[in-house]
């Protein structure tokens, strides 16, 4: 009976085209988006500080300077905060408009993923059907789709670009250039300079992976460089007047602080030069348990096309000094290409490997209450978080009795999933600075001059719709900021506080394995830091 069930429900969903495969992808996107967005919490720092510096240009109307409380914000170009903007401009200025804003911009990169293959001929392009749903179920892009970050809408805009070129490579018309171009420049809106590592190794090896039957010529290398252009003028058409309206201190620090700054100290090997190489089967798990590399590396353009898509940059990458995990972001649609290809042509006939990797995932929800009494004691779990083990434990069933790819690329993000529903209530207490958040807006409503000691990401701003920027003093000036402002408050971050102290302050909780105390100016002698 239950083998007759699972050869029902596996006749569905089949991937028989890619059209399908897209959009089985895009609904499990929605739905993982929307869940997250709903059930967990805005994450600090990162999070909260963009959130806030877009609510503070919203605010100020500063469309062109992002702001961090009260100053220029000369980190990161502005698209990721005129995305969120626009959603407030259509939808209205909620939580939930803000952080769906960067994922409904991700969703994008599915189609333009397709898009991009579909331009090989299908014989040339093994796992057509399955290069979005390999891409949606990396745990990499599964962990940030939902996090509002640079990195997804970087690899969206990127992915433009890469359509463009590829379909000036392919139909040999010069007016695709300008869609590479575009998508070029709001790469560079997105993050700067450094989608360059991307584009440039692979506009400059297309003799290497063009289509068969293409011949490249020195007028298709002549192309990159108005391409590229075009991409610098989109990026300074908003650098320019921006520079001019923020002061000359902003104005130097988008231009070289941005570019020429962050090369000049790119070589200071603070990692060394491997230390992606282990993090990435964990970053594009559940794929390494399911497959396993055969020569040759690359059969056909497309996965050539693959391959110098993800590997040169990440030679570049391993040499820097800067390493972060989501530095890898625009690689992954280039290896979700291969993987599939290589899933084609060596269909996954074992799948003990990811059922192992499923069951893991299963015992670490049978576990939840007490990794949460372990980790977030003020927090407890109800047992019924046991029961959603259940959904690895059901993924690992219908593999065992009909191993088909469309489960394996459902099983793995549904059941990440899970867990993070059943942790949500734990990251919610711990993570979750809303409640101190308004707590510091009613304050200042009242008129209490509020002041952070020690390094501010604004992560207060936008949760708690400030109205006012924040002092920001070090522990050495609290005594004269207390002098001057003897009806005040401060906030400050603590390893632990006492009953006391607890009585003593305007607003405790916990934060990130330490503890926010909003004190009164008067009574903070109370505090033993």
């Amino acid at each position: 009976m239950l083998r007759s069930l699972s050869t029902r429900l596996s006749s569905w969903p089949r991937i028989h085209t890619w059209q399908s495969g897209l959009l089985l992808t895009l609904i499990t996107a929605v739905a993982v988006a929307v869940i997250r967005v709903t059930q967990l919490p805005l994450m600090p720092i990162d999070e909260t500080r963009y959130l806030s510096v877009a609510w503070e240009m919203w605010q100020h109307h500063s469309f062109l300077v992002p702001l961090l409380n009260g100053e220029t914000y000369a980190h990161k170009p502005p698209l990721l905060f005129w995305v969120i903007q626009a959603g407030w401009a259509l939808f209205g200025t909620s939580d939930v408009v803000a952080r769906l804003a960067v994922p409904t911009v991700g969703l994008l990169a599915f189609p333009l993923l397709a898009a991009i293959q579909r331009e090989w001929p299908a014989p040339q392009a093994p796992g057509m059907r399955w290069a979005p749903p390999v891409l949606l179920a990396m745990t990499m892009w599964f962990v940030y789709m939902a996090l509002s970050m640079f990195d997804i809408l970087l690899t969206t805009c990127f992915l433009i670009a890469v359509l463009g070129w590829v379909r000036y490579v392919h139909r040999d018309d010069r007016r695709w250039v300008w869609l590479a171009g575009f998508g070029l420049g709001l790469a560079l809106l997105a993050k700067g300079p450094v989608i360059l590592i991307y584009w440039l190794p692979l506009t400059l090896s297309m003799r290497f992976w063009r289509p068969e039957g293409v011949t490249i010529g020195a007028r298709h290398y002549w192309a990159i460089l108005p391409a590229t252009l075009l991409g610098a003028a989109v990026v300074l058409a908003w650098a320019i007047p921006a520079a001019i309206d923020g002061g000359p201190a902003y104005a130097e620090a988008i231009f070289w602080g941005q570019s020429a700054g962050r090369v000049a100290n790119a070589f200071d090997h603070a990692r060394p030069w491997y230390w992606y190489l282990p993090l990435l089967p964990l970053l594009t798990l559940p794929w390494p348990t399911v497959w396993l590399w055969r020569r040759p590396l690359a059969t056909g353009s497309l996965e050539r096309f693959a391959l110098w898509g993800c590997l040169p940059p990440l030679a570049i990458l391993s040499l820097v000094s800067g390493k972060q995990i989501h530095y890898l972001m625009p690689a992954l649609p280039f290896l979700a290409i291969w993987v599939a290809g290589q899933i084609e042509r060596h269909p996954p006939r074992r799948t003990w490997l990811y059922r192992i990797l499923l069951l893991v995932l299963a015992g670490l929800m049978l576990a939840l209450p007490e990794i949460a009494q372990r980790f977030y004691p003020l927090a407890p779990l109800s047992n019924a978080t046991r029961l959603l083990a259940l959904v690895p434990l059901a993924f690992i069933a219908w593999l065992s009795l009909h191993p088909r790819r469309v489960v394996m690329t459902l099983a793995w993000p549904l059941s990440l999933l899970a867990l993070l529903v059943g942790l949500s209530p734990a990251l919610t207490r711990y993570y979750d600075v809303t409640p101190i958040a308004r707590e510091i807006g009613h304050q200042q409503q009242q008129g209490v001059p509020v002041a952070y000691i020690g390094d501010y990401a604004d992560q207060f701003r936008f949760l708690g719709r400030l109205t006012h920027d924040m002092a920001v003093i070090d522990s050495d000036e609290v005594a004269a900021w207390s002098a001057d402002h003897p009806q005040g408050a401060l906030i400050e971050v603590l390893d632990e506080v006492s009953p006391a102290q607890r009585d003593a302050a305007l607003f405790t909780q916990p934060y990130r394995g330490s503890v926010l105390v909003l004190m009164p100016t008067a009574r903070y002698g109370l505090l033993d830091r």
